[in-house]
């Protein structure tokens, strides 16, 4: 007796999965990028897409500047990384 009709094997199953999301196992971790406030010295991480959005148009080098969500001052990238 073989498989029946209408049953897969794990590979076949495996296969299909892929059809549908070929992305599903690609999917890169987030990385985020520590901007620290000059006025209140608060830490925030931004989205790493979010700073290369921003840095479109300035020029080799320069890191966008953002807006402190606690006192309105200015975020800016910060030298290391706090996990560092």
């Amino acid at each position: 007796m073989g498989k029946e009709q209408g049953q897969k094997s794990g590979q076949d199953k495996e296969q299909e999965l892929d059809l549908w999301n070929p992305w599903e196992e690609e999917e890169e971790p987030e990385v985020w990028i520590d901007y620290i406030c000059v006025k209140c010295g608060m830490m925030d991480p931004v989205p790493e897409f979010i700073v290369a959005e921003c840095s479109y148009e300035l020029e080799g080098g320069e890191s966008p500047e953002f807006f402190c969500p606690v006192c309105n001052g200015t975020l800016v990238r910060k030298e290391e990384p706090a996990d560092k």
